[in-house]
């Protein structure tokens, strides 16, 4: 079941859902939770996801790596990256690339050979999902009735990861690489998280027969995340998904309007103690992260209808000093005005682009946490001229659940009935190359497959435009000789589309190696994936060659024209060639990058796994003297168990453990807590041993007892008994010998452990009794079970010898005394014997 899942990478939490027989489900952390905090802590060891909980991340901020999501794939110098850098309280750096170009986002952390080194964001990210992956490894070994002892073994194979529609070809990869450093190589796609939501939506109501081809239903999905804001206008038809629109607004999300309480706040803290204070709020990242936990919890407060105030409390916030307000809803709702004049320019967009109106559609799905907020509902039911949001999709599951499907739908594991997903690609992207355009001109754009090819009047075309669906692959017709490159990159209108401004246009450029001297024509096939990602297909050389057709190959009408031979003809034959290119992506990372990175993974894994043994011992140790202290002693437990010289020994070596655990041994290592424990058990062993013992020994002796009744009563009723007549002498004599012994040994053993005190050790333990009864078993079953022979078969007579016929049989002589007649008899007879 657990083997095909869908993950809903979220800002703050992940939720991962895995496809079954039953449908989809979502599944639970370790602490029974379906959020998971999207978050990586490298303090003495790593903790990912319910494992960074608490007050972890504000006590430990330095550490505690989050929001990878805004992130991952963006240059350390980009402009987006630098404005998200200074939202996160942990310390970024540059790392650079072996192919050059600009550096990518790291982070540093402390290795366990003691030196720091830098593991880039999309590291962390892998680590995320690969965490996601053993909760449903975890989940299914304990639900497994196989002997997995290894969760490992359960790992999910088949994924399906939900991003966000903005994202770029090198966001797009960077998620990707960080699946391979972390060992992830089962990726089927990566979905747009409002596809997933439309599917998650679409698919059961197409399995109720919901939707009809001729009037297609037309929804409108609004998702008001943590840090993002995307409407989408999809079409369900029966068996069909098409997405008509889709635009975001990156800068509006649940955390913008936790910065304007948090913003509030820190000015209303400033503005009570002023001078006190040793510095500003904003400067103090440990102090924002207490005052943006209060701003969340505040603004979920006055998320509901009908709340109008919420309570801010803060204890020793800054400098000793507590802080308590009340943010009336009225004032909150006027402080994010700003926020919500963004509403409407999406909805407007979308609707456009999908050349409908507001009456045009069906039903407004609302999904996402931050659609929650009262007066954001409040507003988009204005803009979208009705009085009520659709909420009938799960707000925090719709996108994993959905990324379910859709594994399903593509992995061999699962035969799902077919649905059709058309996709929209955000950014168009164009296709560009040299300046070297041959004296034919044979340059043009075609979709692969389509005879028709445009003209190509520059060195450019837009190949993959906004709205197209994918994956799909295009060619263009060049006409080159030796080297020459060939660019892809967003064009000039993607800005429109949602690109941001400082994002790079150059997406991948590609050298292709064409034959030198005369110029050839040139088929590059360039491919935009089931991923959203442009990749080259191949770069072909393509050449007419002729070849001589002769009178010999002609048919029987050319023959027919006459004797004379005919001039030699020319046919044309297409030859293809596949050349050699090298490709090269602005921030990605190379196939021995990526190992080099695997390598260090390996390490902390190991490193962790001998962490978590470490304190699975430790915890062990401290269990043991916890447990025995009390029980030593105590008459009702242990204490008739043991003599006082041992009850002394015991306890002082175990409060000198305690003393040790807590001061010198607080960070020892597996082996010397194992040692330590091994120490406190020879001691507390055998008392305990004697305890199990008186614990255990009345049942198996009751048991032995029982076994001994049960046999020598049967042999009571056996024997003399004439249906046991087939049980010989020798059988009733073993098996009486058998039970004599057994019994006498029982009792002899009885009368010697009642003379002993409970302190002692047992003359026979439960063990030894157990394997008595087994011995009385093994020798008495077979003789009780014994079959009784079957009865002697009577021989049956032999013909007469006045009774004719060698070739009669029994039935024919059976046949004959049935008559009465003796020429009956005698006809009978005949006629038997012709038919044999």
């Amino acid at each position: 079941m657990s083997s095909v899942v869908g993950l809903d990478l979220g800002l703050h939490n992940c939720v991962i859902a895995a496809a079954g027989r039953g449908g989809v489900d979502v599944i639970l952390n370790g602490n029974s939770n379906r959020l998971n905090p999207a978050m990586v802590n490298f303090d003495e060891s790593r903790k990912m996801g319910e494992q960074v909980s608490g007050s972890m991340p504000i006590s430990k901020f330095k550490t505690t790596v989050k929001y990878m999501k805004r992130l991952v794939g963006l240059a350390f110098d980009d402009p987006r990256a630098q404005k998200e850098m200074k939202r996160v309280p942990f310390e970024c750096f540059p790392i650079a690339h072996t192919t050059g170009g600009p550096s990518s986002i790291a982070v540093k952390v402390s290795g366990n050979d003691g030196e720091d080194r830098l593991i880039p964001i999309e590291q962390v990210l892998g680590m995320v999902i690969h965490h996601m992956g053993m909760i449903v490894a975890n989940n299914a070994a304990a639900k497994s009735t196989s002997n997995t002892k290894d969760a490992g073994d359960l790992f999910p194979q088949d994924w399906v990861i939900a991003i966000p529609p903005y994202y770029t070809d090198g966001q797009r990869r960077a998620v990707l690489n960080g699946c391979k450093i972390v060992g992830i190589g089962g990726v089927q796609r990566l979905m747009h998280e409002n596809t997933a939501t439309a599917l998650a939506y679409g698919i059961f109501k197409d399995i109720r027969k919901e939707f009809t081809k001729e009037n297609p239903t037309n929804i409108m999905f609004i998702d008001i995340g943590a840090s993002a804001y995307t409407v989408t206008i999809a079409t369900f038809e029966p068996g069909k998904l098409t997405i008509k629109s889709v635009n975001c607004e990156e800068e509006l999300g649940g955390r913008d309007f936790d910065d304007v309480i948090a913003n509030w706040v820190a000015e209303k803290f400033v503005e009570k103690y002023g001078k006190k204070l040793s510095g500003r709020p904003q400067d103090k990242p440990k102090v924002m992260l207490k005052i943006l936990a209060a701003a969340e919890k505040a603004k979920k407060t006055l998320s509901p209808k009908g709340v109008i105030e919420a309570s801010i409390n803060l204890e020793c916030l800054m400098d000793d000093l507590d802080f308590n307000i009340m943010l009336k809803a009225d004032e909150y709702k006027k402080m994010c005005a700003p926020l919500i004049a963004k509403l409407e320019g999406p909805v407007k967009k979308t609707l456009a682009e999908a050349k409908f109106t507001c009456v045009d559609i069906d039903s407004v799905e609302i999904v996402g946490g931050s659609t929650r907020i009262g007066f954001l509902k409040e507003r988009l039911s204005e803009i979208l001229k009705t009085p009520t949001m659709s909420t009938t999709m799960n707000a925090d599951e719709a996108v994993s659940r959905g990324a379910a499907l859709q594994s399903a739908i593509l992995s061999p594991r699962f035969k799902v009935l077919p649905y059709e997903i058309v996709e929209y690609l955000p950014l168009p992207v164009k296709i560009s190359w040299d300046e070297q355009k041959g004296d034919s001109g044979e340059e043009g754009v075609e979709v692969e497959g389509d005879a028709d090819g445009a003209d190509m009047p520059t060195n450019s075309v837009t190949m993959f435009s906004r709205g197209l669906n994918y994956p799909i692959v295009r060619r263009v017709t060049l006409r080159r000789k030796g080297e020459f490159n060939v660019e892809s990159s967003y064009d000039a209108s993607a800005s429109e589309c949602g690109l941001d401004p400082n994002a790079a246009q150059e997406v991948t450029n590609w050298t292709i190696k064409a034959p030198a001297g005369e110029e050839k024509k040139v088929r590059v096939n360039v491919k935009c994936d089931i991923h959203g990602i442009i990749t080259m297909s191949s770069a072909q050389m393509v050449e007419e060659i002729e070849e001589e057709v002769t009178e010999e190959n002609k048919g029987e009408e050319a023959k027919a024209e006459g004797d004379e031979k005919a001039p030699e003809e020319k046919k044309k034959k297409v030859k293809r060639t596949n050349l050699e290119y090298t490709e090269s992506k602005p921030l990605n990372w190379s196939d021995v990058e990526i190992n080099k990175f695997n390598e260090v993974e390996i390490a902390m894994r190991n490193q962790d796994r001998v962490v978590q043994e470490t304190s699975d011992m430790r915890n062990e140790l401290e269990s043991y003297i916890y447990g025995m202290r009390d029980k030593i002693t105590s008459d009702s437990q242990l204490g008739p168990y043991s003599t006082q010289a041992e009850k002394d020994a015991f306890s002082k070596l175990n409060e000198d453990t305690e003393n040790w655990l807590y001061e010198d041994g607080f960070d020892a290592t597996k082996s010397v807590y194992g040692a330590k424990l091994d120490d406190l058990k020879k001691h507390g062993g055998p008392v305990e041993k004697r305890a199990a013992e008186a614990a255990a020994r009345p049942t198996s002796i009751a048991a032995l007892k029982n076994s001994i009744e049960k046999y020598k009563k049967w042999l009571a009723d056996a024997q003399g008994n004439e249906d046991f007549s087939y049980i010989t002498d020798v059988e009733f004599n073993t098996c009486h010998s058998k039970c004599d012994e057994v019994s006498s040994w029982i009792y002899d053993m009885l009368d010697k452990q009642g003379s002993l005190s409970l302190n002692v050790d047992p003359v026979f333990t439960a063990a030894d009794v157990n394997a008595k009864n087994k011995e009385l078993t093994n020798i008495c079953s077979p003789t009780v079970h014994k079959p009784k022979p079957k009865p002697k078969e009577v021989p049956k007579e032999e013909p007469k010898a006045a009774e004719p016929a060698p070739m009669e049989t029994e039935e024919k002589n059976d046949a004959m005394e049935t008559e009465t007649a003796e020429g009956e008899k005698k006809e009978e007879s005949k006629m038997e014997v012709d038919e044999a």
